[in-house]
This record gives structure tokens, C-alpha cells and sequence, in this order.
């Protein structure tokens, strides 16, 4: 089900970093960027960013959907940035929450801010708002940027452009995962959808049709 988008521009001012399986994206604002996620692997991003002429250090800020390896990976890389994390996924890194017996503990080298659900924050003129929806991890979220573009992570699959659980192994609850999706699917005025693994989706009514009550 993992079918990540080619980097570039996805739409205007929007950038897809493809590392391997997953993308991170970049928004782009007074020549600038800000960052949601980090990828899986720092050389493959400089090496992608590279392409397209985008500098590491022109990247402000980086919001974590969550913390998984293969969304943190060019974190070193982006020297400049601030991080965000969800204020419920700090008990992934900080030793209070195990990710799995095969899977062991999420680690985060750098410094970060953490943010509340519903709560937001400006950066560079661009007002993200942060939307937990726990269930892939204890502190999984989706931000909203701009108030019309989503970022998801890992917090849903994309499959023919409907929304679907993640692969169920690598959710932690796949019953608060379900009850995160349903979640989303009561957002409005949101006009794309970007995942981690899937790509994105232009048609957020199509997407969350099956999950809306």
C-alpha cells in the first residue's frame, strides 16, 4: 500500500521529499520552508532537496506527525529548523512509552517544542494547527496548515483515493486509530490531503466518505 510521490512540486508552493517509501513535505512562504516530517534518511534528503534547489538551512521549522524512524531521519540535517511534536508523543521519546517489542523505543536528537491538540502556532506567516490523532502512535498528529492544507503522517492510508487504517502491525491501537480517522474526516475547509506513504489527495470529501457518521 506504500506508494510515496516523486519529489517535487506537488502544488504550488508545496514540495514532496521522496526518501525511500516515505515522503516529507515542504511549504514554501517568503522563501522559506517549513517542514512536516523529516523523512527517513538525511543523505537521501539532502541528495533530494539538492534537486531542487532547496538549502537544509532554509527549512524554519519541522512539525512531527510523529516519531517513528523512517519520519525523523534528515532531523540533523535541518540545522536550522525548530521541531514540533505533539505534547502525547513526548512519552514516545522519553522513555515513558515503549513503540513495540520488535520496534523498541522512538529517539529524538534535538531540541523541540510540543504543542497541544487544537492549539497552534505561526511561522514564517503560515498559522499551523496541530490535530492529535493518536492510534499509529500514542502521540500521532495531523497539522493543518494555512487552514486548507493536512498533513497526516502515518494517521490514515490512502487506497484509491479513500482513506483506510495504516498496515495494523505498525499501529500501537488500532481502535483509537479508527476513532483518529473519523476524527479527520470532521475537518473543514481542507482542500489537500498529504501522507506519508500514500501520496496526496486533492478530494477530501471522497477520501473521508466512508468514515463521516
Amino acid at each position: 500500500m506504500m506508494k510515496p510521490v516523486k519529489t517535487g512540486e506537488v502544488l504550488p508552493n508545496i514540495f514532496a521529499i521522496a526518501t525511500g517509501m516515505v515522503n516529507f513535505y515542504l511549504v514554501r512562504k517568503n522563501q522559506k520552508y517549513i517542514a512536516f516530517d523529516a523523512g527517513a534518511s538525511a543523505s537521501t534528503a539532502e541528495q533530494e532537496l539538492s534537486k531542487l534547489n532547496i538549502s537544509p538551512d532554509d527549512v524554519a521549522a519541522v512539525f512531527l506527525t510523529h516519531t517513528d524512524s523512517d519520519h525523523t531521519g534528515a532531523i540533523g540535517l535541518l540545522k536550522q529548523a525548530k521541531v514540533f511534536i505533539s505534547k502525547q508523543e513526548e512519552q514516545m521519546i522519553d522513555g515513558n512509552t515503549r513503540r513495540s517489542v520488535l520496534l523498541g523505543n522512538n529517539k529524538l536528537k534535538c531540541s523541540y517544542e510540543t504543542l497541544d491538540d487544537g492549539s497552534s502556532v505561526d511561522i514564517n506567516g503560515i498559522n499551523i494547527n496541530c490535530i492529535e490523532t493518536p492510534g499509529h502512535t500514542k502521540g500521532s498528529a495531523c497539522y493543518i496548515a494555512d487552514g486548507k492544507y493536512l498533513f497526516s503522517g502515518d494517521s490514515f492510508a490512502l487506497k484509491d483515493g479513500k482513506a483506510k487504517p495504516f498496515t495494523a502491525f505498525f499501529n500501537m491501537d488500532g481502535k483509537e486509530h479508527r476513532k483518529s480517522i473519523a476524527k479527520i474526516s470532521s475537518l473543514e475547509n481542507i482542500t489537500a490531503i498529504f501522507t506519508g506513504h500514500n501520496g496526496y489527495s486533492e478530494d477530501f470529501a471522497k477520501t473521508f466518505q466512508d468514515w463521516r457518521i
